[in-house]
């Protein structure tokens, strides 16, 4: 009877720890799978936040500057979600579609040049372009013309492509610049399965809301 216990206690003792290694496996596997749909819908939000700040900005939705991002980010090493947040500072200071398009890419370069973030480089551009303060004369930059005329706009253009032009682009083709143009394609293809997961996610969200409310509301002896 003590050789038939110990040898039952044996085989119970062996089914637990494989039961606990099956549980410890299954627990790791959710976790990078959580870890994963965190990550990719972060993505897609960081993209959604700047197109956001962008439309805000502008008063209205533009294609043209969400495709000109996205060109931007071919020749450059900026993600095009960064290249919209430039955008939106731009905007911000009444400069137009046209006009922004023509200073992206120069704010592009002097971000490079000066080794600064591409959404501080717009602010500095914005300020100078925008308003009657040159924030860029520090670097050098003259500005002339009147706030909101197109001579101060060509005259911004003329100086940040005298000192800057072609920098983005150069340091996009040496180094890092073109493992970080392949890290910012594959942040698109993580921004696609970002929208798809949270597009799935929104109607079982919406189901479980109806279900926590209708659960509220039940009568103690309804709950039993």
């Amino acid at each position: 009877g003590m050789f038939e216990t110990e040898h039952g206690t044996r085989i119970l003792g062996g089914s637990f720890a494989v039961l606990r290694s099956k549980m410890l496996l299954v627990s790791f596997a959710a976790s990078i799978f959580t870890a994963s749909i965190l990550r990719l819908t972060k993505v897609y939000g960081a993209q959604q936040k700047a197109e956001k700040l962008l439309e805000t900005a502008l008063g209205r939705r533009s294609n043209a500057l969400l495709q000109f991002a996205s060109a931007q980010q071919k020749v450059t090493a900026f993600g095009d979600e960064e290249t919209i947040a430039a955008q939106a500072m731009l905007a911000t200071m009444g400069l137009e579609e046209e006009a922004i398009k023509r200073l992206i890419p120069l704010v592009q370069d002097m971000a490079v040049a000066k080794g600064m973030d591409l959404v501080q480089a717009a602010d500095l551009v914005a300020k100078s372009v925008g308003s009657s303060t040159n924030a860029l004369s520090r670097y050098g930059i003259e500005i002339t013309g009147a706030v909101g005329s197109t001579e101060r706009l060509d005259s911004a253009v003329g100086s940040l492509t005298q000192m800057f032009k072609g920098q983005a682009e150069a340091i996009s083709k040496e180094g890092l610049g073109p493992l970080t143009q392949l890290k910012n394609t594959l942040g698109d293809v993580s921004e696609e399965f970002g929208k798809i997961i949270l597009d799935g996610l929104v109607p079982f969200t919406n189901k479980m809301k109806e279900i926590s409310k209708a659960l509220k509301g039940l009568t103690p002896e309804q709950k039993k």
